[in-house]
C-alpha cells in the first residue's frame, strides 16, 4: 500500500487567488438578491441611528456644563458684559471658554431638558440595536442558503467528473474540500460578513459626523488609517501564505487518515504500520506549524491597528481641549468626538481581528473553486 506511506508533494503556499476567490465568493450571494439588499438597508439604518447618539449625549453634557458654568455668574448680566468682565479681571482662560458657551447668567442646569435628551439617546440605541438584530438574522438565513447552493454545486460536480480525476487524487483531499473547506467557508463567513458590513457603514457614517464636528479633528484622525493599513498590509502577506498552506496540510492529511483507514489490513498485513505513524506524524506536524504561523501572524494584526488608533486618541484629546479652553468648540462636541473617534477605531481593529478568519476562509474557498472549475466529463451521446 505504496499509497498510504508516499508522502504528497507540498504544493506552492501562497494562496494564488485572494481576491479572485472572494469576489467570486460574493458573487454567490447573488441569487439572494432580495435579503441581501434588506440586509444593507437595515445596516445603513441601524447604524446610521447608532452613530447620531454621540450627538445627543453630547448636547446634554452641554446642559450640564451650561447650567454649571451659569450657576456661578451673578442674574441680571448678558454673557457679553460676563465675558468683557473677566477679561477685564485679567481671566482670559474663563473668558474664552465663557464666550464658546451657550449659558444664562444665574440660570443652573434645566434637569428636564438633560432626562429628555437622555430618553431621546436610549430611544435611539433601542431602535438601531433592533434593526441590527434583524440584520443579522437575516443575514444569516442568507448565508445559510448559499452554503446549501455551494454544497449542492460540490456534489453535483463530483458525479459529473471523470474518472481519471478520482485516479490521480486523493480521496481524503476531496473529502476534505468538500467538508472541512466548507464547513471552515461556512464558519468564517458567518463571524465575519455581518461585521465587515456593520464595520465599514460606521466608519463611513462616523466620518461624517466627526467632518460635522470639526475638520481639523477629523483629518488628525484619518491620518492614523494609512499607518494601521501599511501595518496591517505587511502582517497580512506572511498569514495569507500561512492559511493556504494550513488547509493544504489539512488536506494532505486527511487522504492519509482515509486510505490509512481504508486499507488498514494491507497495511498490517504488509507490515507498513510504522511507516504510515511515521508519515502521519509529519503531516500532523506540517499542520500544527501552518496553523501556528498562520495564527500568530495574523494575530498581530489587532494590537498593531489598535496601538496606531490609539496614538490618535491622544492627539485628538490633546488638541481637543485645547480648542474647548478657547472656545472654539463645545465641551459636549468634544466628548461627543472622542466618542466617534473610539467608534471609528474600533471598526477597523475589529476588521483587523477578524483578518485572519476570512484568509482562512477565502483560502478554503478557493480549494472548493478548484473542484468546481474541474473538467468534466462529456455526457454520453444519445443513441
Amino acid at each position: 500500500m505504496t499509497a498510504a506511506v508516499r508522502r504528497a508533494p507540498v504544493p506552492a503556499a501562497r494562496s494564488r487567488h485572494f481576491w479572485g476567490s472572494a469576489t467570486r465568493l460574493v458573487k454567490r450571494l447573488a441569487p439572494q438578491r432580495g435579503p441581501a439588499v434588506a440586509v444593507i438597508a437595515l445596516g445603513v439604518t441601524g447604524t446610521g441611528i447608532g452613530v447620531i447618539v454621540p450627538r445627543i449625549l453630547g448636547h446634554a453634557t452641554d446642559l450640564l456644563f451650561n447650567g454649571v458654568l451659569g450657576r456661578q455668574l451673578p442674574a441680571g448680566i448678558t454673557k457679553g458684559q460676563a465675558v468683557a468682565a473677566a477679561r477685564a479681571r485679567g481671566d482670559t482662560t474663563f473668558a474664552d471658554l465663557l464666550s464658546g458657551a451657550n449659558v444664562v447668567p444665574g440660570r443652573g442646569v434645566d434637569f428636564d431638558a438633560v432626562g429628555r435628551t437622555l430618553a431621546l439617546a436610549l430611544a435611539f440605541y433601542l431602535v438601531s440595536a433592533l434593526l441590527i438584530w434583524a440584520q443579522a438574522r437575516l443575514l444569516n438565513v442568507t448565508l445559510q442558503r448559499t452554503m446549501v447552493a455551494l454544497r449542492a454545486d460540490a456534489e453535483d460536480k463530483l458525479h459529473r467528473l471523470p474518472l481519471s480525476y478520482f485516479d490521480g487524487r486523493q480521496r481524503g483531499e476531496l473529502l476534505s474540500r468538500v467538508t472541512n473547506d466548507i464547513d471552515n467557508l461556512q464558519s468564517s463567513l458567518a463571524m465575519t460578513l455581518s461585521q465587515l458590513l456593520t464595520s465599514v457603514l460606521t466608519v463611513v457614517t462616523v466620518l461624517a459626523m466627526m467632518m460635522s464636528i470639526s475638520p481639523l479633528l477629523a483629518a488628525i484622525t484619518v491620518l492614523t488609517v494609512p499607518l494601521s493599513l501599511l501595518a496591517t498590509r505587511a502582517i497580512a502577506r506572511r498569514s495569507q501564505r500561512l492559511f493556504a498552506a494550513q488547509w493544504a496540510s489539512t488536506g494532505r492529511l486527511n487522504a492519509h487518515i482515509e486510505e490509512t483507514y481504508s486499507g488498514f489490513t494491507v497495511v498490517k498485513t504488509f507490515g507498513h504500520r510504522a511507516a504510515a505513524r511515521e508519515q502521519f506524524r509529519r503531516l500532523n506536524d506540517d499542520v500544527y506549524h501552518a496553523g501556528f504561523g498562520a495564527q500568530f501572524s495574523s494575530g498581530l494584526v489587532a494590537p498593531a491597528t489598535t496601538f496606531v488608533g490609539n496614538l490618535g486618541y491622544v492627539a485628538v484629546a490633546v488638541v481637543g481641549g485645547l480648542r474647548v479652553a478657547t472656545g472654539q468648540i463645545t465641551l459636549g462636541n468634544i466628548q461627543a468626538f472622542i466618542q466617534y473617534v473610539r467608534q471609528f477605531n474600533s471598526p477597523l481593529s475589529q476588521v483587523a481581528g477578524m483578518y485572519n478568519t476570512l484568509q482562512s476562509g477565502v483560502a478554503s474557498a478557493e480549494r472548493v473553486f478548484e473542484l468546481l472549475d474541474e473538467t468534466e466529463e462529456p455526457p454520453d451521446p444519445r443513441p
